[in-house]
């Protein structure tokens, strides 16, 4: 199953990183082009350039006048996509890479599974310096497994999504008052009207730096983790008192001892 022309299109938001988008188009590049690209430059310092495009890409470049953060880049985005007749949004980070076949697996799976409004797949996480393999993201399958962690933890991989137009006009954009969680609390709105899956399959490399924002700004990330999982608390559900309860370790525990643990915990399995 082949998507039709216009139905996907990828959306990239970037900040001074002419060198991570090249890195990434090129990965999309390699691909079959399956979907057009909306790069949106959250005003970088030097304006971000368009590469080489490949024939049969159609990669279009946004530039904001200012810089707007993350959440405000990727709702310029989504409105400029919303003008269109895409039927689904795939995101996708600068300085991350995409193994071939991503797209095909998740339109062919989201086209025979029309209850899914929001498909995730697996993610590999690499050291951005030596290129090596620090962990994978070995998120859950199965709709209703994915809804249950969702709980617990953010479980779907943020550029590794694909989203249905549909799920935007019933939810809304990103909330910026979620900073640093932002798709965690969409992940649990869409929750609550479409389903939700991961395929089981590695199809997004994720670079991993010493100055990433979740990284420098941890604690904050935990507080607005917590928000988001106390808008959506049922107490009489288990695994959102489950969630919080570890939301709350987080806090206490340091990175780096996280970091090793699931280091250890991926190599076992």
């Amino acid at each position: 199953m082949t998507p039709s022309p216009n139905s996907i299109c990828y959306l990239i938001c970037v900040f001074n990183d002419q060198q991570g988008l090249e890195t990434t188009l090129a990965s999309v590049f390699a691909d079959d082009p399956l979907a057009d690209i909306l790069i949106v430059d959250d005003g970088s310092k030097t304006a971000i350039t368009l590469p080489d495009i490949p024939s049969g890409f159609e990669a279009t470049l946004m530039r904001l006048n200012e810089n707007l953060g993350l959440i405000g880049a990727l709702n310029a985005g989504l409105m400029r996509i919303m003008e269109g007749n895409y039927r689904y949004i795939a995101r996708l980070d600068a300085g991350d890479t995409v193994n071939n076949g991503r797209l095909k697996a998740q339109y062919e799976y989201m086209e025979s599974h029309s209850d899914i409004g929001l498909l995730g797949t697996q993610l590999r996480a690499f050291d951005k310096k030596s290129g090596k393999t620090l962990f994978y993201f070995k998120n859950p399958v199965g709709a209703k497994r994915v809804s249950q962690t969702l709980k617990v933890k953010n479980c779907l991989a943020h550029p590794s999504v694909m989203i249905r137009r549909d799920v935007f006009e019933k939810v809304g954009l990103y909330n910026p008052d979620f900073k640093y969680s932002e798709d965690y609390e969409m992940w649990r709105r869409i929750d609550r009207h479409f389903g939700v899956n991961n395929l089981i399959d590695v199809f997004v490399n994720k670079e991993i730096y010493p100055n990433q924002i979740t990284a420098v700004n941890r604690r904050g990330s935990a507080l607005s983790k917590l928000r988001t999982q106390m808008k959506y608390f049922n107490p009489l559900d288990i695994w959102c008192w489950i969630g919080v309860f570890r939301t709350l370790i987080s806090l206490i525990i340091p990175r780096n001892l996280l970091l090793f643990i699931r280091s250890k915990l991926s190599s076992i399995s």
